[in-house]
């Protein structure tokens, strides 16, 4: 396979997969439902400093992580970061050089984490979900493949116990966008049909914002036929 990232991306992944088969458990389903080529847009459900981390590992591709701008200003670990190959997002602002660099990543058919959420949830459960993913989707024709993670809330807490954390990654089929040119109310329908198809690969207890959705569904994202 044609090595896409930076050479620090490999050395780290493989270095991280030997200290998480200690200190965690980690439940992977659907890698089959990877695109393994191709522009992707990784949508992840965001509750965990690691759900990206993991991410990075254990899915069957090369990824490149969004990562808050603060995170590249510690000294250490800013330069891990940096070396990873991820890239700068500014929380709470629309950060246009951020999409722009999505979009450029997209482009050379390279895959984008993004959590679309937009910052770790508090509680664990999900948060309604922004929009920027569904943007770029519609901007550079990527499909979006939904992916749930959880389990990493108490990572702290159980290495200090000495203890395996848990964690899940479930990975849904991947999506498109039926509506080219949508209507701002239906950018939002699709983000809110995005995050349902995580919360329908969690466990209900971690639905949050979508726990008690009752209205229907426009059926604006639809699954992509074939997985190559």
């Amino acid at each position: 396979m044609m090595r896409t990232r930076p050479w620090f991306y490999y050395l780290a992944n493989r270095v991280l997969r030997v200290v998480f088969e200690v200190i965690l458990r980690v439940e992977l389903r659907g890698a089959e439902n990877v695109p393994r080529a191709g522009a992707l847009i990784i949508a992840i459900s965001h509750s965990s400093f690691i759900d990206p981390v993991v991410i990075g590992v254990y899915l069957p591709r090369d990824v490149v992580p969004m990562a808050k701008a603060e995170a590249f200003e510690y000294p250490i670990l800013g330069a891990c970061i940096r070396w990873y190959g991820a890239f700068t997002i500014r929380r709470g602002e629309v950060d246009v050089r951020a999409f722009k660099n999505a979009l450029e990543i997209l482009r050379g058919k390279i895959a984008l984490v993004i959590a679309p959420e937009g910052h770790r949830s508090e509680t664990g459960a999900l948060q309604r979900g922004r929009e920027g993913a569904i943007m770029l989707a519609l901007r550079s024709g990527a499909a979006i493949l939904p992916v749930a993670v959880w389990g990493g809330k108490p990572f702290w807490k159980n290495l200090a116990r000495l203890r395996r954390s848990e964690m899940k990654v479930f990975i849904g089929k991947p999506v498109v966008p039926t509506v080219q040119k949508p209507s701002r109310d239906q950018i939002t329908e699709m983000s809110d049909e995005l995050m349902l198809r995580l919360a329908a690969q969690m466990p209900r207890e971690l639905h949050g914002y979508y726990r008690d959705w009752s209205r229907p569904v426009a059926g604006l994202l639809k699954e992509v036929p074939d997985v190559e």
